[in-house]
């Protein structure tokens, strides 16, 4: 099935190669995060890290894993190589590791989410958060003289630490919206974290990685739910058994961001 997977994914990029470029848009500041979280609230003791990286200017941003950057990267690389050998191997055993494959984009005031169930990425448009400002208390992050905010999202309390001094509305994930960057943010149980360790001025090409099949929010998630319930329903050969396993894996993933 990985295998599938990939050459799914190197015909992607071989079709992206192919259309024709459009104007480019360019960072001017790139910030690394370390987000943690788990999976599963019955275990908390076991956190899953990803490093995530922001780049951003003004107008816009771009907001992904930097291991699944790093796959997309060489399967870029190998769809150039295609073009003019015939013997291009991707080894999966060789690729980076991720936790993460969503990405979020904004341009101007409009976020994008992009997101995936199964073989297939979905996208779909919202909008910047509701904040509470009205704290005294501050705090350094990285040299940075930070403000507390909170927001309620998704049904849960988010405190965020950001910074004035870098005047740009942004943060990680869906968390934009403030008249400062958001250097930290988690929640009240400690369920999701981001921590800002770097911060470096960069020009990176601000662009979508992919766009995913348009849908509202509420039917993405009605359409990730269903695959829970019922995940592969085309895979006619799958065994019963192994279905109730995937479903049962699938229950234990039950502190998504997005919910």
């Amino acid at each position: 099935m990985f295998k599938y997977f990939l050459i799914i994914l190197f015909i992607t990029f071989s079709f992206a190669f192919s259309q024709k470029k459009e104007a480019k848009t360019f960072s001017d500041l790139e910030i690394h995060y370390e987000y943690s979280f788990v999976r599963d609230t019955a275990d908390l003791a076991h956190r899953v890290k990803e490093n995530m990286i922001l780049d951003f200017n003004l107008n816009s941003s771009m907001y992904y894993s930097q291991q699944y950057q790093a796959v997309r990267k060489i399967f870029e690389q190998a769809a150039i190589a295609a073009q003019t050998s015939p013997n291009v191997e991707i080894r999966a055993a060789d690729l980076p590791k991720y936790k993460i494959s969503y990405s979020i984009y904004r341009e101007g005031s409009k976020i994008y989410v992009t997101t995936g169930i199964a073989r297939d990425f979905f996208t779909f448009e919202t909008t910047y958060l509701k904040w509470k400002t009205d704290y005294d208390e501050v705090k350094t992050i990285l040299g940075y003289k930070c403000n507390k905010a909170t927001t309620v999202f998704n049904n849960r309390l988010f405190t965020a630490w950001y910074t004035k001094e870098i005047p740009i509305s942004e943060g990680p994930y869906r968390f934009k919206g403030l008249t400062g960057l958001i250097l930290q943010i988690g929640d009240e149980k400690n369920y999701h974290s981001f921590v800002a360790n770097g911060i470096e001025r960069k020009q990176v090409e601000i662009k979508p990685f992919q766009q995913g099949i348009p849908v509202t929010r509420e039917q993405y998630l009605k359409k990730r739910e269903e695959f829970k319930n019922n995940p592969y329903p085309e895979r006619r050969t799958l065994s019963k058994e192994r279905r109730d396993q995937m479903i049962e894996a699938l229950k234990k993933n039950n502190n998504l961001l997005e919910s």
